[in-house]
């Protein structure tokens, strides 16, 4: 549409802190900064830096803006890695919080060389709260840092609970079961207190309790460890918290388990206590859902029985927001925590659309 001779002779345009004057009747306008895109960069290894990370802010037509100036943050688009948050077990001379790299068999430097009053029973992670649950001998539910393990109390449950999982969705529920006990509770995060939401019945017959609960990514699908009797053998079992039926999968091969957790892939890993019979303890373990075949990752070597778990996502750290300049934000430095394959970044500027790199990998740390 042609200005008319009312209107004033020079259209302002203002995005992303750049402003362009248009004369009228000019046939064409200069260009302006719409998006951010990412130049090409190889992946690396855990705990060590990426390659320089270079994010350029272009115009409609894809050509770098050299004059644009402004900040560029950059988070995860995709993170397929995951550590385990172990939680070691009784031993009052032994029994700490640490985070575990399966993938390379390093077991990071201690987060807290005690979980607290009394041993931690389960834990579960809560992407939207961003923290690990956990429940302990005492009925306490606490709230755990992800990257320090610093506990904070939430209150009292009033019931032990041994089986710990997050429902998926966005109003998923903090769930648990009981080792001894054939109950199904719905857990409030912020108060700790529990609701009864029925008795569980298995398909298999009659069980003790559940020994670990954990929550398939991508499907939903609630996976439990089930005690048919009193001693070390276990069932895996899916949970169907609305019709409060434990549905029998198979035998587990290797006895002694006391909880699960899923890696970003689908893998199920299980942690085994100690105990009379128990052929791998302190280990942890992959599992079959489908058959119920276990097998050795690495061994733990930390606390004695009760062993929990939880696997939380990967972390990226360094500078994450840099500054352009000539149009260009480099990153310098980046590192990130876990091994994985497609991760991706994501790149925020104000007035811009996000950008989004090309897929890359992370490979175990030599």
């Amino acid at each position: 549409m042609r200005p008319s001779s009312s209107q004033s002779c020079a259209t302002l345009v203002a995005l992303a802190a750049l402003v362009v004057v248009a004369a009228c009747g000019d046939s064409t306008a200069p260009p302006v900064a719409t998006s951010l895109a990412f130049r090409a960069f190889a992946g690396g290894v855990t705990r060590t830096a990426l390659p320089a990370v270079v994010v350029e802010i272009r115009d409609q037509a894809g050509v770098l803006m050299t004059g644009a100036s402004g900040s560029v943050t950059l988070s995860f688009a995709a993170n397929p890695g995951r550590l385990i948050f172990h939680a070691s077990g009784i031993s009052t001379n032994d029994r700490i919080i640490e985070l575990v790299d399966i993938a390379s068999g390093l077991v990071l430097p201690t987060l807290q060389n005690n979980e607290g009053l009394t041993e931690m029973t389960a834990l579960a992670y809560d992407a939207a709260a961003n923290v690990v649950f956990g429940v302990d001998l005492n009925d306490s539910l606490w709230a755990l840092d992800a990257v320090t393990g610093a506990r904070t109390t939430r209150g009292h449950t009033g019931v032990q609970l041994k089986g710990l999982t997050v429902e998926a969705g966005a109003n998923g529920r903090l769930l648990g079961g009981r080792q001894a006990g054939s109950a199904l509770y719905s857990v409030n995060r912020v108060t700790g207190d529990t609701t009864n939401l029925g008795t569980l019945v298995y398909s298999a017959g009659a069980f003790v309790g559940v020994n670990g609960f954990a929550t398939e990514p991508g499907t939903g699908t609630i996976y439990a460890v089930v005690r048919v009797a009193s001693g070390t053998v276990r069932h895996l079992a899916t949970l169907n918290p609305t019709a409060l039926t434990l549905t029998e999968v198979a035998l587990l091969t290797d006895n002694g388990v006391s909880d699960l957790t899923f890696l970003a892939d689908g893998t199920l890993i299980a942690v085994t206590g100690t105990g009379s019979g128990v052929t791998n303890p302190e280990t942890l373990l992959t599992v079959n859902k489908a058959t119920g075949v276990m097998a050795v990752v690495m061994a733990l070597g930390n606390g004695a029985d009760g062993e929990a778990i939880a696997a939380v996502p990967s972390r990226l750290t360094g500078t994450l927001t840099a500054a352009t300049v000539g149009g260009v934000a480099t990153f310098n430095g980046l590192q990130i925590t876990a091994p994985g394959t497609a991760y991706t970044l994501r790149a925020t500027a104000a007035g811009l659309t996000n950008g989004t790199s090309a897929v890359f990998n992370v490979a175990i740390a030599p």
